[in-house]
């Protein structure tokens, strides 16, 4: 009796250390009529996807899905992801969202998709230097939880857009990827400086993707998704991103 108590609890120890999977789905399985809404009415949003995924293929239902182990209490914490080598947003499977939940994933995945896919060296350059002027809790936290190898940069980026306040708005203006008719409605409509930076254990994983160069970029004007053959190479290992 005793030895088949230890081998039980060598089970269940083994499967409590080993974790659990949890499924990432295109993030329009299920939730189609809801990510297109947001994707159009939401100014924020609709002003990033018009112009760097007007065909909204970020959104497509026809992507393969993927698994991420993780301990089973971080699963219902796992809210979304952003793979550059599909280009897809992803949501968890298992997750019940609501339209507020929704924007937040879309909007900090499609922040992920303009740094990979739609802003220049330049841009991004000059964003880690305002950054550098006008830093944030955020960095802070991500570098304080995120695994070594994770692009700091475009977590950075992703929690700005996510949660920004004016001066960031007025930053992706300066840079072209807002217009100024976008940042002033984007300012009417929202009180960035009263949302809560959020705060825990990292929730999100974001695949190795590979990282578009500047080329044939026009940084004077609002940038666009350049040609898929303008990328550049950068080792990089696992991300999180926290909300």
């Amino acid at each position: 009796m005793q030895g088949l108590l230890r081998k039980l609890l060598f089970v269940v120890t083994a499967l409590a250390l080993s974790g659990c999977a949890t499924t990432y789905v295109p993030i329009s399985w299920g939730q189609g009529d809801a990510v297109k809404k947001l994707s159009k009415d939401d100014l924020f949003l609709s002003a990033l996807f018009n112009r760097y995924d007007p065909d909204r293929s970020t959104l497509r239902v026809s992507g393969t899905s993927f698994e991420e182990v993780m301990m089973p209490n971080e699963v219902k914490l796992h809210l979304g992801a952003y793979r550059p080598d599909t280009k897809l947003i992803y949501r968890n499977l298992y997750q019940q969202y609501t339209d507020a939940q929704l924007r937040k994933v879309m909007l900090h995945e499609l922040a992920h998709h303009v740094w990979f896919n739609g802003m220049s060296t330049q841009q991004r350059d000059e964003w880690r230097l305002y950054l550098t002027r006008n830093p944030t809790p955020l960095q802070a936290m991500v570098r304080s939880n995120y695994k070594q190898g994770t692009d700091y940069d475009s977590e950075d980026f992703a929690f700005a857009v996510e949660y920004a306040r004016p001066s960031d708005l007025e930053q992706l203006a300066t840079l072209k990827i807002l217009t100024v008719e976008e940042l002033n409605k984007i300012m009417k409509d929202k009180s960035p400086e009263g949302v809560e930076p959020p705060k825990g254990p990292p929730l999100v994983h974001t695949a190795e993707a590979l990282r578009p160069t500047d080329t044939d970029i026009d940084v004077d004007a609002p940038q666009v998704t350049p040609p898929k053959s303008a990328q550049e190479q950068k080792d990089r290992g696992p991300q999180h991103e926290i909300y």
